[in-house]
């Protein structure tokens, strides 16, 4: 599943960087991030529990999640009420923090190359890196937005291929067919381990 493969190339990069070309701001918050998801992967005497409580909270703190959630949904967020939008926003981060704690285990230290840094109209900002493997590079590509003076990720890509554009294609039909309050009931189920 293109979500999942996206997920195991982007958390290759929650390892060490081999190069760091150019550190700004954006820069800074992503390094930590990395580093945080570092910890909780490196530290055997977590269990997968506390692992998916640390990473919860450091999606939480690290990524923005209204954001995300929001361009996921795409059009279909205007035709949403409020209670539906907000429990979207919680049952996304558990399918994001489930399908990273399900990869923890799967990604071997590659080396990354840090590229570069650019910042538009002060709040976007995109951080260029490459994964380095045996035989080629992937290129990973973060967005993030400075939203209450702090940097958060909104999207990354890799391979061309984005976080948002797999999971708005993976959901579109049920939101055509049954609206966000039909693709939460879905979710549910799904992040509570009742569905396939």
């Amino acid at each position: 599943m293109k979500n999942k493969l996206i997920a195991l190339l982007a958390i290759c990069t929650f390892s060490s960087f081999a190069s760091i070309a150019e550190t700004g701001k954006p820069t800074s918050s992503l390094t930590e991030a990395v580093n945080l998801f570092v910890s909780v992967a490196s530290n055997k005497e977590l269990s997968l529990k506390e692992k998916k409580v640390s990473i919860t909270e450091i999606v939480k703190n690290k990524m923005d999640l209204p954001v995300i959630s929001k361009r996921v949904i795409s059009r279909y967020w205007k035709k949403a009420n409020k209670e539906d939008k907000k429990e979207f926003i919680g049952l996304f981060t558990q399918v994001i923090v489930n399908t990273y704690a399900s990869l923890l285990n799967q990604y071997n230290n590659e080396e990354v190359e840090y590229l570069k840094e650019v910042i538009k109209k002060g709040k976007y900002a995109k951080v260029n890196t490459n994964i380095v493997l045996a035989d080629k590079k992937i290129p990973v590509n973060y967005k993030l937005l400075l939203r209450n003076d702090q940097w958060r990720i909104y999207d990354f890509s890799a391979e061309g291929v984005s976080l948002i554009s797999t999971y708005t294609n993976d959901y579109k039909a049920t939101l055509k067919r049954s609206g966000l309050a039909g693709l939460n009931e879905i979710l549910k189920k799904k992040v509570s381990g009742k569905s396939s």
